[in-house]
């Protein structure tokens, strides 16, 4: 019986993470693609990738301090804090008029928002039994990749071609409040795994060490580079260069997500039985750098052409996205929050080194043959890959 009640009270909290997740990618992914064109209204694309720079040095070291903070003040405090200062600054960059503030907000933004979804992990792991690891977190991914699939046509529909991105901003706040809500209420009695003291600099170097987590650890770098350069300068390339206005580019970028839906919680569920994670991401690290080489050669404005290419290459991506998730996590554990502090910079990281990589590609190659670098780069992720046992 007792087991029976267990499992009940399990799912109870999975469900939980699983709506928390929903409101949090719905309120990440309303800005994130109109971010980079929000800030060109007042900055050149350089400042751009500046301000994207900072951003991610200010994630990387709120990941650092991330540890000891667990330590002292557990998990719920942390994102709760976390979700109050967030709302603020969202809001903040909705209504101030000045530039230099709205780049100030703007770079906390970058640096809370991945810690939230960190905190996010922590519960779910604490929650997750090892032999479920890849359905569950084939599912908390096939959740979380709702909002980039919606959020793209609803942005359109209310910009079209207007340049209002306040509304936008505001909306994405206000996603916050149940979310904050349902943290309150459901995990004010979370009792926090036992955070070991990490010494950073030893922490690498075992995580250097560990040669199947850092090759993991690198492909989700690469992913992450992949995701960094698309959301930057995609939305850019398809409006300024190609031509399309917003609505067309949400439109299109909503049927590109699709496959982060369609795949990755049957992906997961393939890899809970065939255990076969290595030649899967090498699968998807090809289909990624094919679709991505193929950009370089069509300038036309066919709506058809680039749904389907970007299509295609978020097809590889979402392999890619939830085999390195399942591999990492069948690999550690959540008191192991200093590995789990730097798998998740990989998403940062990219924000750092991408801007200065893609700017020196643009200027000596032009826009349309800067694709060929990243393609490029995908196919690094094979190397990797190939590594894995």
């Amino acid at each position: 019986m007792d087991k029976i009640v267990n499992k009940i009270k399990t799912l109870n909290v999975l469900l939980v993470i699983l709506v928390s997740v929903l409101l949090l990618s719905f309120h990440t992914y309303l800005i994130y693609f109109i971010n980079s064109s929000f800030l060109s209204g007042f900055l050149s694309e350089t400042q751009v990738g500046i301000v994207y720079m900072l951003g991610a040095l200010a994630s990387i070291s709120t990941f650092l301090l991330i540890p000891k903070y667990l330590r002292q003040r557990g998990n719920f405090r942390l994102i709760l804090m976390l979700t109050g200062v967030e709302l603020s600054i969202l809001l903040g960059i909705a209504f101030l008029p000045w530039s230099l503030a709205v780049a100030a907000f703007f770079v906390i933004h970058q640096g809370i928002g991945p810690i939230l979804f960190y905190c996010l992990d922590i519960f779910l792991e604490q929650n997750t039994e090892q032999k479920y690891v890849g359905s569950v977190r084939g599912m908390y991914l096939t959740v979380y990749n709702l909002a980039p699939i919606i959020t793209p046509v609803m942005v359109g529909l209310i910009l079209s071609e207007s340049t209002e991105y306040w509304k936008i901003y505001s909306i994405s706040a206000l996603f916050l409040i149940p979310f904050l809500l349902i943290i309150l209420l459901n995990f004010k009695n979370f009792k926090d795994p036992e955070y070991p003291k990490i010494d950073i600099t030893r922490t690498i170097k075992h995580f250097l060490n560990s040669e199947n987590v850092y090759d993991v650890f690198i492909d989700d770098f690469l992913l992450n580079v992949f995701y960094c350069w698309m959301v930057i300068y995609m939305p850019l390339y398809l409006i300024k260069d190609i031509g399309f206005n917003w609505e067309e580019v949400g439109l299109i970028l909503g049927i590109a997500l699709l496959p982060f839906i369609l795949f990755q919680f049957l992906v997961g569920k393939i890899e809970d039985r065939r255990h076969d994670e290595k030649m899967v991401l090498i699968f998807g690290f090809l289909i990624m750098a094919f679709s991505v080489l193929i950009m370089s050669f069509i300038t036309d404005k066919n709506f058809i052409f680039w749904a389907t290419i970007l299509f295609v290459s978020r097809i590889g991506a979402s392999i890619v996205e939830v085999s390195t998730e399942i591999y990492f996590f069948k690999h550690v554990k959540a008191t192991n929050s200093g590995y789990i502090s730097l798998f998740r910079m990989a998403r940062s990281i990219p924000f750092l080194i991408v801007p200065a990589v893609a700017t020196v590609a643009i200027f000596t190659m032009g826009t349309e043959y800067s694709w060929i670098i990243l393609a490029l780069i995908m196919l690094l992720g094979v190397r990797y890959a190939r590594k894995l046992t």
